[in-house]
């Protein structure tokens, strides 16, 4: 229902929620240059002075762009799509996930000259703790293929995942797959049970191909 977004905050994290959901919404988005707010908008809205700065000039940039925006539907569609646009772009879950999990295991396999780090207990949790990484990594996105219908994709990343599974079994694997894809679907709020999955046909091929039985 609204008409522009308004956001004239002394401080904000980066970026800023508040403006990442504005733009998700397609609204155009008046915000004041403080914190991540430049970092999250970008240049598809209209910043203004960082009040910390120079508060009235704040407040005569607000008022100037009120003004501007209020007599031109034009602009106010164009900074609309721009925002929705940049938020598509730069906003999406597995786009977070991957960058977060590229940094965790770049610090995990950093080499370390204390004494403290290279103690054998102290290594064999490291590489532990990067196995577990990069089996979740695997299985999410395994997970995230599926939900797109993407059997290839899923066939890759499940066969990846069985590189630095913890299990001895396959037949435990399975299940642990089967399990981390119905509580995934769930966080998701988009129930899957056990049945649909397993009778789905990218899991039928999936199995087909793990057990030979399809080249």
């Amino acid at each position: 229902a609204c008409d522009i977004f308004v956001l004239t905050s002394l401080a904000e994290a980066a970026p800023s929620f508040a403006i990442m959901e504005a733009m998700a919404k397609g609204l155009p988005i008046v915000a004041s240059a403080a914190g991540g707010i430049p970092e999250g908008l970008g240049d598809t809205g209209k910043l203004l002075t960082n009040p910390n700065i120079d508060p009235q000039k704040t407040v005569t940039d607000l008022v100037q762009a009120l003004q501007e925006l209020a007599v031109n539907p034009l602009l106010l569609s164009k900074m609309g799509v721009a925002s929705k646009q940049r938020a598509e772009e730069l906003f999406k879950e597995d786009r977070m996930l991957k960058q977060t999990l590229t940094i965790i295991k770049q610090a995990l396999e950093v080499e370390f000259d204390s004494d403290f780090a290279n103690q054998p207990q102290i290594k064999k949790g490291i590489k532990q703790l990067n196995q577990q990484l990069n089996y979740a990594s695997c299985l999410w996105n395994a997970w995230f293929a599926y939900t797109q219908n993407n059997q290839t994709d899923m066939l890759k990343y499940l066969q990846a995942s069985l590189k630095v599974s913890t299990s001895e079994f396959i037949t435990e694997t399975l299940l642990d797959w089967v399990e981390d894809f119905v509580r995934l679907s769930t966080y998701k709020n988009q129930p899957l049970n056990a049945f649909t999955l397993t009778q789905s046909s990218q899991w039928k091929y999936l199995m087909e191909t793990l057990l030979g039985i399809r080249s």
